[in-house]
């Protein structure tokens, strides 16, 4: 049997839990955080050394790969919650396409240990390279709408073994 917890204990806990992020993608952009958050976050420019975003294979996405000499472009993100790391899981297909790491970010001539979503082997590297410009100005808008439709459905139950995972990770 399970040791018992104090529900008000874990709801505390679970409301101080904070998390870090850095971006490189398509969540570099502020209206696609919007959607996925469902509030404006906050976001500093920052790079990931020795890591390069490519495009994946069959998407308008990018992934991550270790390239030594080159940086990756991003953006971090600061104090997000529980229940926002929980909602970037569902997002980022955690488990399906991407996993997560603690990796060391600079912004501003500091490091800072911020999450990063990195690709499983079931993702492959498309041709040429992720340009979030470019992305913005032809895929941004269907994106947008589909990503709004599919976070708009989630409900309770989408996110709880999102929430799980981020508990044991705070």
């Amino acid at each position: 049997m399970p040791p018992r917890t104090d529900p008000r204990a874990d709801a505390a806990r679970d409301r101080a839990a904070r998390f870090d992020f850095f971006f490189y993608g398509t969540l570099c952009d502020a209206d696609v955080r919007k959607v996925v958050f469902g509030r404006v976050v906050d976001a500093v420019p920052a790079t990931l050394a020795d890591h390069e975003a490519v495009p994946v294979a069959r998407g308008r996405f990018p992934m991550l790969m270790f390239q030594r000499g080159r940086s990756a472009a991003g953006v971090l993100c600061r104090n997000l919650t529980l229940m926002e790391a929980a909602r970037l899981g569902l997002y980022e297909h955690e488990g399906r396409d991407y996993g997560v790491r603690q990796l060391a970010v600079s912004h501003a001539d500091a490091a800072y240990r911020a999450w990063v979503y990195v690709p499983l082997a079931a993702l492959r590297r498309g041709m040429g390279r992720w340009d979030l410009a470019e992305w913005q100005r032809f895929a941004k808008r269907d994106f947008l709408d589909r990503a709004a439709r599919a976070m708009r459905g989630i409900e309770p139950k989408d996110l709880e073994p999102f929430v799980e995972l981020w508990r044991g990770r705070a």
